[in-house]
């Protein structure tokens, strides 16, 4: 599928799985697979001669509802706001304003940062925890 193109780094059969995803009536799987695509990646070569063996941490941050000129309008109507709510629950402190999500890039990408590699940084209030539970994997 979608995912398996990505990390072949084909990208036009990515496109052309997309399409016909989408074709189908299910656009919002692509969005899934686009993260589960973009984990898999930073794993695979966080650990590679040109990321680690460069000295280079790779990693990935996945926020959860950033405030911005794009979710403004959305949250804005009550709504839709619920609609995000229930989808991206965020019990701890609610959205999050973007220094918060620059905070944590900030350290991935300090000298601090001289160990941590390959992983999904998740700054989203606990929504991950939230809808995933307890399960890891």
């Amino acid at each position: 599928g979608v995912v398996e193109a990505c990390l072949q780094d084909d990208e036009p059969a990515a496109l052309e799985r997309a399409r016909a995803v989408a074709e189908r009536g299910a656009g919002h799987e692509l969005y899934s697979s686009s993260k589960s695509a973009l984990a898999q990646w930073v794993r695979r070569a966080a650990v590679s001669p040109e990321w680690a063996g460069a000295g280079v941490p790779l990693n990935a941050v996945a926020p959860g509802v950033v405030l911005s000129p794009m979710t403004a309008p959305l949250l804005a109507d009550e709504e839709w706001r619920q609609v995000v709510e229930e989808a991206v629950p965020m019990p701890l402190h609610g959205f999050a304003e973007p220094v918060v999500i620059a905070r944590a890039l900030r350290w991935l990408v300090s000298e601090d940062n001289t160990h941590m590699a390959g992983q999904v940084i998740y700054v989203d209030g606990g929504a991950e925890a939230t809808l995933r539970g307890p399960q890891t994997f």
